[in-house]
């Protein structure tokens, strides 16, 4: 299995998404997959400009050069594509947004109807034929998780693909401020993209227990307490 890895998030290795993609990508590679990882914050890629020339003159080729087309390479010949994005605003990071949307250019012209009975385009060519989420909020609530998910899933029928899963961790400012929290999750992580690499899949009681709060909002609002703390001792310092 090859499978393409893009960390969107803005910190890049900094972040608590990196560490989520970290243990994800080890699982894959014990797993026996040929992973890449790329992360966004990193590459240059400039947002699609809309102008169709991918559908009507150059046929699946962007007219922008940059390093969207590192991507492509990968695109086009990975069988899984992990998004891992933290929340931003109720979605995925504009990072990884310019990256989707510059993907237009596997979609042709010609239009079609789905399974569903939706209207789609047809392929200059193919996207991966499987996606996965990875996903990390600041907020302790998985109902936070839920417009990036439809996003996800929406994106996975635009492009024809199916979807290998989704692992959503919420209250990352508190698992930051206390990573000792997320250690065993972690581990858990790594165990199921070994899992996916093997070929065995996710099962339902396994992808509740990945995706299940680590925190209470109780617990939560303790933790994240001390970073309010720390907050307004910075504005004091401000002040002086």
């Amino acid at each position: 299995m090859k499978v393409l890895v893009i960390n969107g998030s803005s910190r890049g290795e900094e972040g608590l998404t990196h560490k989520l993609v970290q243990s994800f990508t080890a699982g894959l590679r014990s797993g026996g997959a040929d992973v890449t990882v790329h992360n966004l914050n990193n590459m240059k890629i400039s947002p699609c400009k809309g102008c169709l020339k991918c559908m009507h003159n150059t046929h699946g080729e962007c007219v922008i050069w940059d390093d969207m087309y590192v991507l492509y390479s990968e695109l086009k010949n990975s069988d899984l594509f992990v998004i891992g994005t933290p929340v931003y605003t109720d979605n995925m990071t504009a990072l990884m947004k310019v990256v989707i949307d510059r993907c237009m250019c596997a979609m042709s012209p010609f239009l079609r109807r789905d399974e569903d009975g939706r209207t789609r385009h047809e392929y200059n060519w193919r996207m991966p034929e499987y996606f996965f989420l990875l996903s990390t909020c600041a907020f302790p609530e998985s109902e936070t998780f839920y417009p990036l998910i439809a996003t996800y899933k929406a994106q996975v029928k635009n492009f024809d693909c199916k979807s290998a899963g989704e692992i959503c961790i919420p209250g990352a400012l508190a698992l930051i401020t206390e990573p000792q929290l997320i250690t065993e999750r972690l581990g858990m992580i790594e165990r199921s993209g070994e899992l996916i690499a093997s070929g065995e899949g996710l099962s339902l009681e396994t992808s509740i227990l990945l995706n299940r709060p680590i925190l209470s909002p109780a617990e939560y609002i303790r933790i994240a307490s001390k970073y309010e703390d720390w907050c307004r001792n910075q504005t004091k310092a401000e002040h002086l």
